[in-house]
């Protein structure tokens, strides 16, 4: 160092608030990018031996599904801080129970599919900082709707894209070759592409992609909505009933937060703000501004061309439990701050959940009022626990099942098996322990043999979903990234109905 230049602790005094923070977001950017975050990595799907033909297939008897050919796969992480002092077995217990209930945790100890730091280990093995699990599993990817992506811009800039339903953005629990970064990769031979944004694996819609990480930076979803560098965005709905509020905008400004990070579920309460505006339309207005503008337009104007008079919600008024379910309503929707299902959480709050929502159009789960106005008749634990078995791979076995008078129908209208929760797993398919015999763990030829004549879901049979369960009515319609930059999405099919 010179006389003349400045030490670090001169550099640090001269630096502004602003700029500290920016070296900090930084250098935290860099070190999640060099570093595996829970059991995946966000280019995991990048496989140089793959190709589209050898991971995809369309079955005759199911057309209008995408699925993926079984492969095996070995799950990475490193140890998280709740996790020391803890035993392996307990770790995978309460924070991986899906591979308990597959298979006896013994047989994946004793078989060396779970390893830490690439050596096998006993299932009491304690838990350290730094260490490396490994998990070797044959996997089976849920099936996705069928559809061809549709393009709408693809320039050296930016791919957007109009998502369809089912497909999560990037690989996350159940999906790896079926996401939408994965599908461009294979299919379409576009690589690559970092998201800007995410939107929930059931919502449709405008999904923007930056091809550098300069552009992707450039466009700040996270700014407040009314701010001058904000996205303003439009999401159209369908909810359950006939939307009151007509020629009116309702304003929601209920705080929302996250009680269960495992399902991803979220209710009205805690201290995180946001606030939502939503509008009653119809679909001859919708084309009509298309058709004119090109665009669609939030905003109403009234006799005195004063804009967005909003109205007051009545909770003595339109009570969920009195709505004819048979009814349904188109609402426009644009959210002013980026909360996880903040639109869906704020129509439960109304009222006017989305038609076909399997998680906030549940009154069986949350109670009888289905959480309108932050009435939440059940507890958190009972809705969580809830949730998990219906969402559970044995909530769709088939197993011994010939006699369509034990089915009966679900919320959503598809056939299910009634069984006795108590007695759920009984005819599920797993190897007995004393039949297994210890595998030479070093012999990968035998590990994969043993996992796949183990595998659970080969061993079982499942419902398939059909279409219909695989789609929400929930589309992002527009995004306003400036003035002159909109990005618009078609009206999806549901809009007409």
């Amino acid at each position: 160092m010179t006389d003349n230049e400045p030490s670090k602790k001169e550099k640090f005094r001269q630096e502004t608030k602003e700029e500290r923070r920016t070296k900090f977001k930084e250098r935290r950017r860099k070190k999640a990018e060099s570093k595996l975050v829970g059991f995946r990595q966000s280019t995991n799907y990048i496989d140089s031996t793959l190709t589209n033909e050898s991971i995809y297939y369309i079955d005759s008897q199911s057309p209008k599904l995408r699925k993926v050919y079984p492969y095996f796969f070995t799950w990475i992480t490193y140890a998280k801080e709740r996790w020391y002092g803890r035993t392996i077995e307990d770790v995978f217990q309460h924070e991986f129970r899906r591979a308990i209930l597959k298979q006896n945790f013994n047989d994946i100890i004793r078989n060396g599919l779970v390893r830490i730091n690439g050596q096998c280990i006993e299932k009491n093995y304690i838990i350290k900082n730094g260490d490396k699990l490994e998990h070797f599993t044959h996997r089976h990817e849920v099936p996705v709707i069928n559809q061809k992506f549709n393009i709408l811009i693809n320039n050296e800039d930016y791919l957007v894209i109009d998502k369809p339903c089912s497909i999560p953005v990037h690989p996350c629990g159940k999906y790896r070759f079926n996401t939408v970064l994965a599908i461009l990769h294979y299919e379409y031979q576009l690589s690559n592409l970092r998201t800007v944004h995410r939107l929930d694996r059931m919502t449709s819609g405008i999904l923007i992609m930056a091809k550098s990480a300069e552009k992707a930076r450039a466009i700040n979803f996270n700014a407040d909505r009314l701010s001058t560098n904000g996205v303003d965005k439009l999401y159209l709905c369908r909810v359950r009933g006939e939307f009151p509020y007509i020629n009116q905008i309702v304003r929601v400004d209920q705080p929302i937060e996250t009680f269960s990070f495992q399902l991803g579920l979220t209710k009205i309460g805690g201290n995180k703000q946001c606030q939502t505006l939503f509008r009653h339309v119809t679909y001859e207005e919708l084309k009509q501004q298309q058709e004119i503008y090109g665009k669609f337009i939030f905003d109403l104007i009234n006799e005195t061309n004063e804009k967005n008079i909003e109205t007051v919600i009545d909770e003595s008024l339109y009570k969920y439990m009195d709505q004819d379910e048979t009814k349904t309503s188109l609402v426009l929707c644009r959210p002013l701050s980026g909360r996880m299902h903040q639109i869906r959480v704020h129509l439960q709050y109304l009222g006017f959940p989305i038609v076909n929502d399997p998680l906030y159009n549940a009154p069986d789960i949350w109670g009888p009022s289905n959480g309108q106005y932050g009435q939440y008749e059940h507890s958190n634990e009972y809705v969580i626990e809830t949730f998990i078995k219906r969402h559970s791979c044995e909530y769709w076995l088939l197993n011994d099942i010939d006699n369509d008078d034990d089915e009966t129908i679900n919320l959503n209208g598809k056939r299910i098996v009634e069984q006795d929760e108590e007695h759920i797993h009984d005819d599920v398919k797993r190897i007995k322990t004393e039949e297994l015999t210890t595998i030479d763990v070093n012999d990968d030829n035998a590990v994969k043999t043993y996992i796949k004549e183990h595998c659970f879901e080969c061993l079982n049979r499942f419902r398939e979903p059909s279409p219909d369960d695989l789609v929400m009515f929930l589309h992002a319609l527009q995004y306003k990234i400036s003035d002159v930059t909109t990005f618009t999405s078609s009206l999806p099919e549901w809009a007409q109905i």
